[in-house]
């Protein structure tokens, strides 16, 4: 489980937060490349996304900004790599498991039962093992009433999603198959912020100490072994089903160099969400390891949503099905303002 973040905001609680907006934005933004490639199917993009997203950029900003970064690495006991990699392999395999709901359960069902999850499980669970959920003041239950007012509006937007989109729903057997695989990939979605956090407190005593409240660098490093760890699974998933279906020569079919640049761009947008967010979750103490990953979270469905409109997505649809996505946005809102009003252990 991930390990105690420092308490203490930084001096700058403001600018944590906005880092918290900039990264859901980011985050919500990064597959609109998605809409433009000619080539490429879907597992060509995505293994390249993963190499590149979870482990050339990470990597290479890493070394750039970590000067001793070897020595780091030589300095850390394995099992704490080995632990940061095992959250790697269970956000990678909670990434492909998604896919997988939403393709046996349709977008609806899939989509609000893992974020569902991932909303509640990812903000409780870092307070709990922190101790900083007590459960006895108004501001803890205002943030739980947060969470569920949230959930609802996942749910809402969810549904705007499923009957916008063409996907039908399972029944029987696959109906099942596909619950169980929501469920256990929903629980695996957070896994990103439990990473993130745990890589944070491996390399919290090492190497340089920073001023009051500032960043330490060193902890890039930490985040570029745990998405490693990450590309490994999906990448080698993607370039499964590619040798399976005999289309590696799709790589380098004509065309094929705008759908790099397109899947470059995609990649530069999810990492920089990802460290945005994990330094700004960072700056908030204790207050982002639980309320920074909801927000979060909620932020990249109103930017996919926001996109969705932008981009005619959602031109010809009934005028309930708009309203109600309408109207789910406008709860996560509420529920975003509310999880920020509350101080679970405050």
């Amino acid at each position: 489980m991930p390990g105690p973040v420092p308490g203490g905001a930084t001096r700058n609680p403001m600018l944590n937060w906005a880092g918290i907006i900039l990264a859901g934005l980011l985050n919500g933004s990064f597959a609109v490349p998605l809409k433009t490639t000619r080539t490429w199917k879907f597992d060509h993009i995505w293994m390249v996304h993963s190499l590149l997203a979870m482990g050339l950029l990470p990597w290479g900003f890493a070394i750039a900004v970590v000067p001793e970064w070897s020595n780091i690495l030589g300095s850390v006991p394995t099992n704490g790599w080995l632990g940061l990699m095992g959250w790697g392999v269970l956000f990678g395999i909670g990434s492909l498991l998604y896919g997988v709901a939403v393709d046996l359960l349709g977008m609806a069902l899939g989509f609000a039962i893992q974020l569902g999850l991932s909303i509640v499980l990812g903000a409780l669970l870092p307070l709990i093992w922190t101790g900083e959920l007590s459960v006895r003041t108004w501001e803890d239950w205002l943030f739980l009433l947060g969470l569920a007012v949230m959930v609802a509006g996942v749910i809402l937007c969810a549904q705007a999603g499923g009957s916008k989109s063409a996907t039908p729903g399972a029944s029987g057997g696959r109906f099942r198959k596909g619950i169980i695989i929501a469920i256990i990939g929903g629980i695996l979605a957070p896994t990103l912020n439990f990473g993130i956090q745990y890589g944070t407190s491996l390399l919290a005593s090492l190497g340089e100490t920073p001023a009051s409240g500032s960043f330490p660098t060193r902890t890039y490093l930490a985040w570029a072994v745990f998405l490693s760890a990450a590309a490994v699974i999906q990448a080698g998933a993607c370039l499964a089903r590619i040798l399976k279906g005999k289309q590696t020569n799709t790589f380098l079919a004509p065309g094929a160099g705008r759908d790099v640049l397109q899947v470059i761009v995609m990649s530069s947008l999810w990492i920089s969400s990802v460290f945005v967010y994990g330094r700004s979750a960072f700056g908030l103490g204790r207050l982002g390891i639980g309320i920074g990953w909801p927000i979060f979270v909620a932020l990249i469905i109103l930017a996919s949503n926001a996109w969705g409109v932008i981009l005619g997505e959602w031109r010809g649809v009934p005028r309930g099905t708009f309203r109600r996505m309408l109207l789910g946005s406008a709860v996560l809102l509420l529920a975003a303002f509310l999880i920020g009003q509350g101080n679970p252990g405050g």
